[in-house]
């Protein structure tokens, strides 16, 4: 499953004995170690092992989590364990939380496909059935939610509208489980995602 990954570990890794938190991207084309670096820097993130899954995988989130934990110092605690994604890896990484809350305990998800590749409106969405379907909503996970403005992001207002209103339904409340950002001027493109996956991450960490 190595080739499955791209993995990028902290400072003084190979000397030490201690456990590291991780942020396992679903898009190889995020840079997320350099974002990571960044908020590391700026006393935002703790030092983290970074990895993504590489181009052209198709190991799911919960295997290379799994991989990820056997083979290298990854603290246990779910709340330590971040995944992120766009499109529809952003809706892996949103099942990711729901049904493996004991892999990973925080979301970043952004442009989330919730229509998914039968292009459902959102009444017929299945991420957004599956949503309404879940009895109890895991305790300690966090999750971000967002969409841009431009392109196919401008269709997904209604969808992450629905998200919102089904996750308070069941008792979550916006700032504190969740937060669904409109992002002005964001399109579906990696360089927008890449504009805003440091915001996610600023506030998965409570900043």
């Amino acid at each position: 499953m190595t080739k499955d990954l791209t993995i990028s570990l902290p400072e003084g890794y190979g000397s030490g004995t201690s456990r590291h938190a991780l942020l396992l991207t679903l898009d190889p084309g995020l840079p997320a170690a350099e974002i990571a670096a960044r908020l590391r820097e700026e006393g935002v993130l703790p030092p983290m092992i970074v990895a993504a899954r590489a181009e052209g995988s198709t190991a799911e989130a919960a295997e290379l989590i799994a991989h990820l934990a056997s083979k290298h110092r990854i603290l246990e605690a779910p709340e330590a364990r971040w995944v992120c994604g766009t499109g529809h890896s952003a809706a892996e990484a949103l099942r990711l939380v729901f049904n493996r809350p004991d892999l990973a305990g925080r979301a970043a998800c952004l442009s989330t496909s919730f229509e998914g590749a039968e292009e459902a409106p959102p009444l017929h969405s299945r991420l957004l059935r599956e949503l309404e379907e879940w009895m109890d909503l895991p305790a300690g996970v966090k999750l971000f939610l967002d969409y841009g403005t431009l392109g196919i992001d401008e269709c997904y207002e209604p969808y992450h509208r629905d998200a919102g209103a089904i996750l308070r339904a069941k008792g979550w409340k916006d700032d504190r489980e969740f937060r669904i950002t409109r992002t002005v001027g964001g399109s579906h493109d990696p360089a927008s995602w890449q504009n805003r996956l440091g915001p996610a991450l600023n506030w998965l960490a409570g900043r």
